[in-house]
């Protein structure tokens, strides 16, 4: 047994335990057996049972200890059971660092045993999470808080009704949101750390409450009209985004200032926290907040101006979450979102795949940086595919700035070296099919959703795997010079009888073969033409043309 483990036994000073708590923490995982670790994890969670009774000096490093024990997964089954967790939640409501410390203990617990959640849940622990998160302002308590509450949301349970509807926990982290971006940019310790957690809250309640709230409102009406059946029969599965609640448009302007103001902190433009505001605001409609995704022309609204508190007031009445002294002003310029989006595929494109996005190079740069492109880059496409679907403005500017109706055409489309060639190119890749499809899906939805447009604009063969990959057939777009078509009266199909519709390029007319060559010269290639057409034609797998034509009276001797 571990030696550890004899020694907690016989010791009783404080000053000893504590020494001996500080090297059980500093040990390294071998140095105490799983059997000596379980055990010494029943009898620290005996003693806090009884923390009243403690030193108050021993506590903390009790609860440091836990910690370290628990990093491992059969400690933990012992920590996330009832009766341990509830003597963790009693030291976890004070404010103070032994609280803190408790948290950190719930927070692996959770993340290492999926069924201590439901258990946590259970005891009230995570209502008082939101209570304390509402409380508290400082990065590591919102950090330790939001990952409690992001364990216990994963999946859907009454407690995100509760926390919804009852707890005010949309506005809560709405205000924590706006804070820790301030903290971020002050760089406090945790800040980040925070965010992310926090982030990840917000997606879970934005992902879940809607489709819980639907599928009560269809089990008592008896039918989904939202989506249909599935061809099985099964009930049908509802994508991200699709279904919605307005309680949460309370959080719109905080997500949106994140995503325009977040500071890069790697080298990949696209990383956490800002990847995680993406997820966000994929789940938020743009139609119906048009005005807040992309405010008139004016003084840009600051989070505390009258007319955003009053949404947030008339969204959030339950709540009335402290705020700091300042706070970060919401969305500006009307193309402020939709601009930072365009900015940062150009970036991320530019910085992954400058070329060819199947060269191998590619690749291992992902590698090196450990970045799932595949995984982050399509998220951001869907929502730049979002905001020109759902907004005819936001349409055309993004059409200004990637389809210009002055567009150089001199050269081939998917050759040319900024973000339109890196989309084109990236829709042929074979290494990123998610990044692929969801690059096409903006495109098609910047054409207005019209194959015919797509093909116009970009080219045929550029687009010809997308739309087969939709299920649509749509032919290349006729010359508009070809007799017997009209135009279409659409300013998104170009007139130009010079542009080929299968490259999106201009016609680049070949060097003459003939030219430069004596009537001689031209006179021994017709002859060698002549000869390789006769052999073709003994051996049967061809019909000289030129003979052919002679018989049909198609060629008349020369006088």
């Amino acid at each position: 047994m571990s030696q550890f483990l004899e020694r907690y036994k016989s010791f009783t000073g404080s000053a000893a335990k504590i020494s001996l708590l500080n090297a059980i923490s500093s040990a390294p995982a071998t140095a105490i057996d799983i059997n000596g670790r379980v055990e010494l994890v029943k009898l620290i969670l005996e003693d806090l049972k009884e923390s009243t009774k403690l030193d108050p000096d021993v506590v903390l490093p009790t609860l440091v200890a836990l910690k370290t024990l628990g990093r491992n997964s059969l400690a933990s089954d012992i920590i996330s059971q009832i009766e341990h967790l509830q003597t963790l939640h009693t030291l976890a409501l004070p404010s103070g660092e032994v609280p803190k410390e408790s948290l950190r203990c719930i927070a692996n617990a959770l993340l290492l045993v999926e069924a201590g959640r439901g258990n946590w849940v259970s005891i009230g622990g995570a209502e008082s999470c939101c209570q304390i998160l509402e409380r508290e302002t400082s990065p590591d308590y919102v950090f330790l808080c939001a990952r409690v509450l992001f364990l216990s949301t994963v999946h859907q349970t009454p407690f995100i009704i509760h926390a919804v509807e009852s707890l005010g926990a949309v506005a809560i982290l709405a205000n924590k949101l706006d804070g820790l971006l301030v903290d971020l940019q002050a760089s406090r310790p945790m800040s980040k750390e925070a965010m992310i957690d926090a982030l990840k809250y917000a997606f879970n309640l934005l992902l879940q409450y809607p489709r819980m709230k639907h599928a009560s409102t269809a089990a008592e009406t008896g039918n989904d009209t939202t989506t249909p059946p599935q061809s099985n029969g099964t009930a049908p599965k509802h994508v991200m985004g699709e279904l919605w609640d307005e309680k949460f448009a309370v959080m719109l302007p905080s997500l949106l200032h994140l995503f325009n103001c977040l500071p890069q902190t790697t080298g990949s433009p696209l990383a956490p926290p800002l990847t995680h505001v993406i997820h966000a605001l994929l789940n938020i409609p743009i139609a119906p907040y048009a005005n807040i995704w992309f405010p008139p022309e004016g003084p840009p609204l600051s989070s505390g101006s009258q007319t955003l508190q009053k949404v947030r007031r008339s969204l959030s009445s339950r709540s009335q979450p402290q705020s700091r002294a300042t706070t970060p002003p919401s969305p500006g310029p009307a193309t402020e979102a939709l601009r930072r989006a365009y900015d940062l595929l150009d970036a991320t494109l530019a910085y992954f795949t400058p070329g060819e996005p199947d060269d191998i190079e590619v690749r291992a740069k992902c590698k090196r940086e450990d970045v799932a492109l595949d995984d982050v880059g399509p998220p951001l496409a869907l929502l730049l595919g979002n905001m020109v679907r759902e907004n005819e403005t936001a349409r055309g500017q993004m059409k200004q700035w990637l389809l210009p109706s002055d567009l150089d055409r001199s050269q081939p489309l998917e050759k040319r070296a900024d973000v339109l060639g890196r989309c084109l190119r990236m829709m042929a890749s074979v290494y990123f099919p998610k990044f692929k499809d969801s690059i096409g899906e903006m495109m098609f939805a910047l054409c207005n959703s019209d194959a015919n447009i797509m093909g116009a604009q970009l080219g045929y063969g550029n687009i010809a795997g997308f739309l087969f990959n939709k299920g649509i057939m749509a032919p290349p777009p006729p010359p508009k010079d070809t007799p017997g078509t009209s135009k279409s009266g659409n300013d998104d199909i170009s007139d130009d009888p010079d542009i080929n519709p299968i490259t999106g390029a201009k016609y680049r007319p070949g060097p003459d073969p003939l030219e430069g060559m004596t009537d001689e010269e031209k006179e021994r290639e017709a002859e060698k033409l002549f000869v390789l057409f006769d052999r073709l034609e003994r051996m049967g797998m061809a019909v000289n043309p030129v003979r052919q034509a002679q018989q049909q009276g198609k060629l008349e001797e020369m006088p």
